[in-house]
């Protein structure tokens, strides 16, 4: 996996060995018998311990890069949303994903986000990002700074919606009215 320099975004640089290291690998994450989730990732890092801090306690940090796919609600046969990236983290405790450079989610309508950086907390099925987004639709592009949305990207809001959005009526399909 490809370091980030020390004064880029991301996780910061780690000196040392991970405890664990998976290439090419698939994972299917379950609660009670059902996939929730599963992942494919060029490279799969666990580190013992928080980057700068010497804590006991502290959860495994997860560190993924060379790009992964994250199937969201199921399997990578059968999901509810996909998101991608070239790197992230996982902090098993917080159950938050940090994902960074060319981040894309994917519904199940075709809808397509693409920024920067995410952020997903597990726990509340939130993902929101305070970077620039693009946000591909059947009826147009739509772009802002910042977003909040379910983790299967079924309902969004950008925070700072910009640019235009074209909301053509063709009025051969609109119900004849009383005048017409």
């Amino acid at each position: 996996m490809e370091r980030p320099s020390a004064n880029s975004d991301g996780p910061p640089l780690r000196e040392g060995f991970p405890a664990q290291l998976v290439v090419d690998g698939y994972f299917e994450y379950t609660e009670q018998g059902q996939i929730i989730q599963s992942l494919e990732a060029a490279r799969l890092e666990r580190w013992e311990e928080q980057p700068g801090t010497e804590e006991e306690g502290l959860s495994p940090l997860w560190q993924v890069g060379g790009g992964y796919t994250l199937y969201i609600g199921g399997s990578r046969d059968d999901h509810n949303a996909v998101l991608s990236a070239q790197r992230g983290t996982y902090d098993d405790q917080a159950g938050r994903l940090e994902a960074w450079d060319d981040v894309v989610l994917v519904n199940q309508e075709g809808e397509r986000l693409e920024t920067e950086h995410l952020i997903w907390s597990h726990d509340s099925d939130v993902v929101h990002t305070q970077r620039p987004v693009v946000i591909h639709t059947a009826q147009g592009v739509l772009r802002g700074k910042g977003l909040r949305a379910d983790s299967h990207f079924e309902r969004y809001e950008i925070l700072s919606p910009t640019g235009s959005f074209d909301l053509t009526v063709d009025r051969d399909s609109l119900p004849a009215g009383p005048d017409a």
